[in-house]
């Protein structure tokens, strides 16, 4: 397998001190790293500032010079291993962008909504049935044009929920969240049975979710398409919301890269 692409960053709000072939990483009474090495000193501390979750270790290495380059593997290998440096989450690799909501999919609810916006296409996958085998290739076609994308899903009937903002190069994709949803389910076995039989061409049966509930999925949706275009990157648009019918609660959830994931594994 591949190694998935690393956005690294600091884990915390490290203070720097350095000393003649010392670097010491401070944050806060407890926690305390240090790095020695000759020469360390003059080149390690603006290298690790400059990491942001945005720049790919590759790159990040590649702008140093080409004496300290194998060093800066072996200690990002290393403060890797001690969680001092992190990947970055998919808000760091967040860009502003205008986007038109295009709802696409097999959901009864989403064949006549069109909502109204300009901008570049932003594709939202609608379902209304736990048909994840159209779902994965979805995901998968999305990974390969480079493009971000929205899913929203009815089919669970007990509640629907309402993706983060997907990016193709970073953070989680939708097959991560299937994975996390299979491996927290009293019944993982039925994911790659539904998977398989509509693979083979067996139907799914749609089933119905309450009209005012799915409002609020759309009304999610074209939220999270404004929020593409802010500056900053909020966190909501980078998180699961959850809408549940009987309560009538909404709540939100942080979705993790899946590093066994067999789709945006491969493709990044």
């Amino acid at each position: 397998m591949t190694t998935p692409p690393r956005r690294p960053r600091l884990a915390l709000p490290f203070t720097i001190l350095t000393e003649r072939d010392t670097v010491r990483l401070v944050a806060g009474e407890d926690f305390r790293y240090t790095l020695t090495g000759p020469g360390l000193d003059g080149w390690l501390p603006a290298w690790l500032a400059g990491l942001d979750g945005r720049t790919l270790l590759a790159e990040a290495i590649a702008r140093l010079p080409e004496a300290h380059r194998a060093a800066a593997r072996q200690l990002a290998d290393q403060l890797y291993g001690e969680r001092v440096l992190i990947d970055g989450a998919a808000s760091d690799a967040h860009t502003p962008a205008q986007v038109r909501l295009v709802p696409d999919g097999s959901a009864a609810w989403a064949i006549e909504w069109k909502p109204l916006g300009a901008g570049r296409p932003l594709p939202a996958f609608c379902q209304d049935r736990l048909d994840y085998e159209e779902a994965l290739c979805f995901n998968c076609r999305c990974l390969d044009a480079g493009t971000a994308w929205l899913w929203a899903s009815t089919g669970p009937m007990g509640r629907a929920y309402v993706s983060p903002l997907f990016l193709p190069d970073a953070g989680p994709c939708l097959s991560c969240l299937l994975n996390h949803f299979r491996r927290l389910s009293p019944a993982p076995e039925l994911y790659d049975a539904l998977t398989a039989h509509a693979r083979g061409g067996g139907e799914v049966v749609p089933v119905a979710f309450p009209e005012p509930g799915i409002a609020i999925v759309q009304q999610l949706l074209l939220w999270k398409a404004a929020l593409a275009a802010e500056p900053e990157p909020s966190s909501a648009l980078y998180r699961l919301h959850v809408v549940e019918s009987a309560p009538l609660e909404v709540t939100w959830h942080r979705v993790f890269v899946d590093p066994e994931c067999p789709d945006c594994r491969s493709r990044r």
